[in-house]
């Protein structure tokens, strides 16, 4: 079993395919697991890294680490990766971002999925604030996240989704009250901080989105991807916080798309025509 010895966890993780790499994190209670349509399409162009985070799948630690960018870098280095493709979705992105603004030297291209944490903007200190109010009338995050009727457009994904769930089941708190009590700091902290200039920042950024993700929700990645020069956002018709999952093919189209175009062997390709 794979793994490499990162502060007091061993974290596991899987390779797969050749070529630039391209690192995938999943959000809160996902699991490497969560990027396998993304893997399979895109292993013969790229070297897929996923890894399940700190307390997540077979990794042991407590979940939602704020370390999630020094353990990300932990795993580049132990692997000799001086540069790829990063990619996270939802609180995956809190990794993947804070990774891209304290080494950009290290990122070929930043993806966010459905997320935009670690962009301090105006729109998150709204979104913050409406989210701390809607857990104190009981909303939870797991009503924030499912497109409409997704148990009856798909219903063979829809229980494969729950059963990778289960991976997990212990992991994420399951009413608004205990998670607020575990993460509310960090939405307050969110909520609090004065927004950052980004006008600085210079690596390539795709922000993705659903049509109807109700937890990241559009206002909310465009407004970011406004305050990201030089950014790509993306908005996937009918879905919800999971693209990656709930329409892997479209997904699929925009990353490989956005990748490619950055990809270091296509410009070298191009300087040599």
């Amino acid at each position: 079993m794979p793994t490499a010895k990162i502060d007091d966890i061993n974290l596991y993780y899987e390779v797969e395919g050749e070529g630039e790499w391209a690192i995938f994190v999943h959000g809160g209670g996902g699991t490497h697991l969560s990027w396998t349509p993304q893997v399979y399409a895109l292993r013969d162009r790229y070297k897929c890294l996923t890894y399940d985070a700190r307390g997540s799948g077979q990794t042991e630690g407590v979940s939602d680490s704020p370390n999630g960018d020094r353990e990300l870098i932990a795993l580049m280095d132990h692997l000799g990766i001086e540069k790829a493709f990063l990619n996270g979705w939802s609180a995956g992105g809190s990794a993947v971002s804070k990774v891209s603004q304290n080494h950009p030297d290290r990122v070929h291209a930043l993806i966010m999925t459905c997320c935009v944490f670690g962009f301090q903007t105006a729109a998150l200190n709204k979104w913050a604030a409406e989210m701390l109010d809607k857990f104190a009338k009981g909303i939870t995050i797991g009503d924030r996240v499912r497109p409409p009727d997704t148990a009856k457009d798909d219903p063979e994904r829809h229980f494969l989704n729950g059963m990778l769930g289960r991976l997990n089941s212990r992991v994420r708190p399951r009413d608004a009250s205990s998670y607020t009590n575990r993460f509310g700091d960090a939405y307050r902290l969110m909520r609090d901080t004065p927004p950052v200039d980004y006008s600085n920042f210079r690596v390539p950024s795709l922000f993705v989105v659903g049509e109807y993700d109700e937890l990241q929700v559009p206002w909310l990645v465009r407004g970011t991807a406004e305050e990201i020069p030089g950014s790509m956002i993306v908005e996937i018709p009918d879905a919800g916080h999971g693209p990656p999952s709930e329409k892997p093919g479209t997904y699929n189209a925009v990353l490989m798309s956005f990748m490619d175009h950055h990809d270091p062997r296509t410009r070298s390709q191009q300087n040599d025509n």
